[in-house]
Formats: structure tokens, C-alpha cells, sequence
């Protein structure tokens, strides 16, 4: 399986705001799997406004999946979403996310989902939650040979890059994985674009790739 990390790099006013507003998508993909919260300007929402998802849809199955502490599968989106409840990091309020890792995995498996976006740590709030992502590194590389992935796309938060990257190292090595480690994608940046100015001198703006021009598309 090929190990792709998806390095985000995000924009002053998300950093401040605290809020993910873009999202780039990858083309091809049969799933992606995010964190059941849909309440608000998070990654869950930025996906949505990507690919045109109803809204209401997704804090419906969210409510559902956090209250099952499950994760749920919905087959009518494409690609195909993988819900998984909200966890707490390291502060320890959800001891069950060996468990939780495990059971998508056994969905993507019955699925047979050969290319998966992994979509929770992109947009990373305070520290890097090494505890947690350890305990996923783990089940993922030790689970390797039961899975159907070809490719995992993981998403990771351009301010913890190095941190995700030593960690890497540790966990591979104790499943003898080749040293050359993970290959690196950098994600496409979004940044505001003024294109337009109102008669009253303001200007309007769209959230768009910043590779793109002023008449970018809108995200």
C-alpha cells in the first residue's frame, strides 16, 4: 500500500478563525473518511461545500454516528463517506480509538475501497495528538496485509508535518517497513481573491485555490 501525506497548508484567517473553509479534493477517489461533525465551519463541511453534499444530511448521520460511537457508512455520496465519531486527542475522554481504527478499516475492507482519503488530522487545533495518532500508525501498518488499499491518501496539518514525520519513523520501524517512509504531496493552498469592488470602494471575494487566478472557482 502506498502511504501519501497530504500536507495542508492553511490560510492566516483559518489559522485565527479556527475554522477550515477550502478543502481540495483528489480525483479518483472510492472514499473518504472524516470526523462525524458538522456542526459549524469544519473539515467535514469544507468536504461538503467541495463536492455539493446537502448539509443536512451529513449533521443528521453525524448525530447518529457520535451517539453510536460507530462508524457509519454512507454509500449514496461520492465518492463514498466514512463517518467516524469525534474523538478528544490525547485528553483521554475517548479511550476507544484503537477500536474505533479498527472498525474502518473493516469498512473499507468490505467495501473493497482500494483508495482512501483520510481526512481528521488536516486541520490540526492546539498541540499534535501524538498519543492518538500513535495508536492509529499502529493498527493501520500492523493491519496491512488484511486490508484492500492500493493507496491512503492521509491529511496532515502543514504545523505538525515534522512531528507526524518523526513519529512515522518510530512506529515503521517496529513493523520493519522500508526507511524510506511515506511520499509527501503538498496540497493545493486556498486563499481569498477579490474580484470584484462595489460602487462604495469595498471589494468581494471568493475562497479559492491560490494557484488559480482572480476569476477562480468558488469553494
Amino acid at each position: 500500500m502506498r502511504l501519501i501525506f497530504c500536507v495542508r497548508e492553511h490560510t492566516f484567517d483559518e489559522i485565527q478563525m479556527g475554522h477550515l473553509l477550502g478543502f481540495p479534493a483528489i480525483l479518483g477517489l472510492d472514499a473518504i473518511s472524516a470526523t462525524a461533525n458538522a456542526n459549524g465551519f469544519t473539515p467535514l463541511t469544507a468536504i461538503a461545500r467541495t463536492y455539493g453534499w446537502q448539509r443536512e444530511q451529513l449533521e443528521a448521520a453525524s448525530a447518529q454516528c457520535n451517539h453510536r460511537q460507530e462508524v457509519a457508512v454512507i454509500k449514496a455520496l461520492s465518492p463514498t463517506l466514512l463517518l467516524v465519531p469525534r474523538t478528544h486527542g490525547d485528553e483521554g475522554r475517548l479511550p476507544n480509538v484503537n477500536s474505533l481504527i479498527a472498525d474502518l478499516l473493516a469498512a473499507v475492507s468490505h467495501l473493497k475501497v482500494r483508495s482512501l482519503h483520510f481526512t481528521h488530522f488536516g486541520f490540526v487545533q492546539g498541540r499534535f495528538p501524538e498519543m492518538e495518532v500513535r495508536t492509529i500508525l499502529e493498527t493501520l501498518l500492523g493491519s496491512l496485509h488484511q486490508s484492500s488499499l492500493d493507496v491512503l491518501y492521509w491529511d496532515i496539518d502543514q504545523r505538525v508535518l515534522n512531528d507526524m514525520i518523526k513519529l512515522y519513523s518510530r512506529v515503521s520501524s517496529r513493523y520493519q517497513l522500508k526507511p524510506r517512509g511515506p511520499e509527501i504531496y503538498m496540497a493545493p493552498k486556498f486563499t481569498w481573491h477579490p474580484v470584484a469592488t462595489t460602487p462604495d470602494g469595498h471589494s468581494l471575494h471568493v475562497f479559492a485555490d491560490a494557484r488559480e487566478t482572480a476569476t477562480g472557482s468558488l469553494h
